[in-house]
């Protein structure tokens, strides 16, 4: 079946890229609501306090209209059955939303930028000693648990805290300022909280890339770039990268759920006032209404960040827009 065909067998899927985003869009509507639905639903079904399934999905409702039209995410809706906050739901997570901004954006920055820079270099230089450093690192990186290499490094190298050595402009505990108050502070406190935070997905990016681009830099488009008279550096980052960046794009996207973790491990670990941080109290003292928002934020957080992947994919391969085969 020729590619005009397919289209015309299922006419809403076309090769537009307005109309792609408009689908991304949708579905991320859609997820919006439903994961939280679902969560809500298997509180409601473990508390036991409904007879049926009616009374189940009229209580669905409620929490609905809460969350979405009055943005109080359901608070209310378990009061006197959960245990009880000096403050609201809804300000327990606004009152941190911008800090796991801060850190869930440097972290994807970071583990992207470098990434795709380590990867770069093990596909262009595979048996150099840098390539060697850099597979040893992303083992490592894959292989430490992110709370315990936070220690680690508080403990032997944090200013006022390390034993072996302090060293300057290294994140503290309790170190995090506002960027509006002291900005060289926000920096000083975020920087190594970002970088543990997306560590493990760098070096899965690394791989990622070094093994894309390595089987790229043999392809036609690329000789024919080279017979041209075009640069190596050109070749690499005009015409290899962008043709193999797809699978990265695609692995922050999927990987979303494990930086969320780390995020909420990390926050603890460094005393960030984020608001995952206060996943684990909540789960310890069936705080359902607080679980229930933090949930509403980490299905933001993911659909977000999985809608922006398939704009980029989206945008460099046209093949994604209409679903076929690479």
């Amino acid at each position: 079946m020729r590619p005009a065909d397919r289209r015309l067998a299922w006419p809403l899927v076309t090769g537009s890229f307005p109309s792609f985003i408009a689908r991304r869009f949708a579905l991320l509507l859609l997820t919006m609501v439903l994961v939280p639905s679902l969560s809500f639903v298997m509180f409601t079904v473990i508390q036991g306090d409904h007879t049926g399934p009616v009374d189940v999905l009229e209580e669905l409702g409620r929490y609905l209209a809460a969350t979405i039209f009055r943005s109080d995410l359901g608070a209310g809706n378990f009061q006197g059955q959960t245990f009880i906050r000096t403050r609201g739901a809804f300000a327990v997570v606004s009152d941190g939303f911008l800090v796991d901004v801060y850190l869930l954006c440097g972290a994807l920055v970071l583990a992207v930028a470098i990434g795709l820079l380590a990867g770069v270099l093990q596909a262009t230089r595979p048996r150099s000693i840098a390539s060697r450093v850099v597979a040893l690192a992303t083992a490592l990186a894959l292989a430490s648990p992110v709370y315990w290499l936070g220690l680690m490094v508080l403990l032997l190298f944090a200013p006022g805290v390390g034993s072996i050595a302090q060293v300057p402009f290294l994140s503290t505990v309790g170190g995090y300022r506002a960027p509006g108050d002291d900005p060289l502070g926000f920096l000083q406190g975020l920087w190594l909280p970002c970088a543990i935070v997306g560590a493990p997905l760098g070096a899965a990016c690394t791989r990622m890339c070094a093994a894309q681009l390595g089987g790229m830099l043999g392809e036609d488009f690329v000789r024919t770039a080279r017979g041209k008279g075009l640069g190596e550096r050109g070749v690499v980052w005009r015409h290899a990268l962008p043709a193999a960046a797809g699978p990265v794009i695609a692995l922050v996207g999927t990987n979303m759920n494990l930086i969320l973790t780390n995020l909420a491990l990390i926050e603890s670990v460094f005393n960030i006032p984020g608001s995952f941080r206060y996943i684990e109290r909540a789960l310890i003292n069936r705080d359902v209404d607080l679980v229930q928002a933090l949930v509403v934020e980490a299905t933001f957080f993911i659909v977000v960040a999985n809608f922006l992947a398939d704009a980029a994919l989206g945008w460099l391969d046209p093949r994604v827009r209409t679903g076929e085969p690479r």
